[in-house]
């Protein structure tokens, strides 16, 4: 008995030697980067040419008192509008508001190169200039002065899409995504009350055009630069310069003796997923194969790659990034759905009433039906419950349905309401 059972420690020893081996080999096997398309050379920008530095301007003189903050918040959700405090909030941030003005005429934006140690306050800070924007656009329309309203909130719409091509990395461009939001929201609800013409309308729309390769240059621009950022942080990993302050910053160290860690193939499966993301970018999200994108091996097979940090650290962070695409996809089509929105104003103002279908706003105020961008279909309207709405991620019709059902808490549809 004894015999046997030496017998079967012994092998179960032999078998993991040789699972060991196996693994130091696969751990040892370089991989073939394709990263020349992934490369990202900065702009060189003259001084006082880059809006980036002007809004950090502007942020350190923004007045935004923590004791006002619930009246503050009534006046940017135009709700309890007090003149008296919008007039002082506006005299209180007139350098701000000038700094935000500069900023979106000048023709650059670029964030500052970072690293995956660096912290970065100005995002925070860029939203609470849009809303300080936004506190001066009602103010605006409060006033009367409905032409300059919806010039400053053009100008708040461009600068938002500046910040997502601000050369940036992924949560550059989400920021930017909001402040463009909040933007076209700001049309959406004042068009119904606004005494502009037809005319001026059909300019706005015209400005607002989609133009889907520079929507496109802006997302590859994001790719790439979270790509360089993922490829430092795991220099610094292999490098063992990667702190954790959880762990009172000492160094997270990969060990030389467990082999569960390659860089050359974790920067391989990296440069994959980014060029997948830039590939799917100019296509409708219906087309994007975005299971493909979230699909991932086994445990097993991970553990038996010999690269078993590398692979978990790129399959969980795929699925953030392959989410972006329908954040862009939404942005897309909530602009070309404020478009849709001035367009059935601007019909209303001309013949009397609102058109049963959108393909009566051709061309006389769109040069075409706007498309939603999740499956490439028109966008979908109800004259009756004043609503233009996308299939949203779900791909289907489901009449306006705008609950979110189910654990992800996903709407059905996305909705954009109107009140004229």
């Amino acid at each position: 008995m004894k015999k046997w059972f030496n017998r079967i420690v012994f092998g179960i020893f032999i078998a993991f030697v040789l699972l060991y081996g196996f693994l130091m080999v696969r751990s040892s096997i370089p991989a073939t980067v394709n990263d020349k398309e992934l490369q990202f050379p900065r702009a060189s920008i003259p001084a006082g040419s880059n809006a980036f530095d002007v809004l950090q301007t502007a942020a350190s003189h923004a007045w935004w008192p923590k004791e006002k903050s619930d009246q503050l918040d009534d006046l940017l959700s135009n709700t309890n509008w007090n003149g008296v405090l919008a007039g002082t909030f506006l005299t209180s941030n007139r350098e701000t508001l000038a700094d935000w003005d500069a900023a979106a005429k000048l023709p650059d934006f670029q964030v500052p190169e970072s690293n995956f140690n660096d912290l970065v306050p100005f995002l925070a800070e860029w939203k609470q200039l849009a809303q300080v924007a936004e506190v001066r656009e009602n103010a605006l329309f409060h006033n009367g002065q409905d032409k300059e309203a919806f010039d400053k909130i053009l100008d708040h719409v461009q600068l938002g899409q500046q910040m997502q091509n601000a050369h940036g990395s992924l949560i550059d461009y989400l920021v930017g995504t909001a402040v463009r939001s909040m933007g076209l929201s700001q049309m959406q609800h004042w068009v119904g009350k606004t005494q502009l013409t037809p005319n001026h309308l059909k300019d706005y729309i015209r400005q607002l055009g989609l133009n889907p390769d520079e929507e496109s240059v802006a997302f590859a621009n994001t790719i790439k630069a979270e790509y360089q950022w993922q490829v430092g942080s795991l220099e610094a990993f292999r490098q063992r310069k990667m702190t954790n302050s959880d762990l009172g910053g000492h160094s997270i160290r990969p060990t030389r003796w467990l082999p569960l860690f390659n860089f050359s193939q974790t920067k391989a499966l990296f440069a994959k997923g980014a060029l997948m993301l830039m590939q799917a970018a100019p296509l409708h999200y219906s087309e994007m194969k975005i299971a493909d994108m979230n699909s991932r091996p086994s445990l097993t097979s991970m553990a038996l790659s010999g690269n078993w940090v590398g692979q978990i650290n790129y399959y969980m962070m795929m699925p953030a990034e392959a989410s972006l695409l329908a954040t862009k996809s939404k942005g897309d089509t909530q602009l070309q759905a404020t478009r849709t929105i001035l367009a059935l104003r601007a019909y209303q103002l001309t013949h009397g009433n609102l058109p049963s279908d959108l393909n009566a706003l051709v061309p006389e105020f769109l040069d075409a039906v706007p498309v939603d961008d999740f499956d490439g279909q028109p966008l979908r309207y109800s004259p009756d419950r004043k609503i233009v709405y996308s299939v949203g991620q779900n791909l289907k019709d489901d009449g306006g349905n705008d609950s979110r059902p189910g654990p992800s808490n996903r709407p059905l549809d996305f909705v954009y309401k109107f009140d004229f």
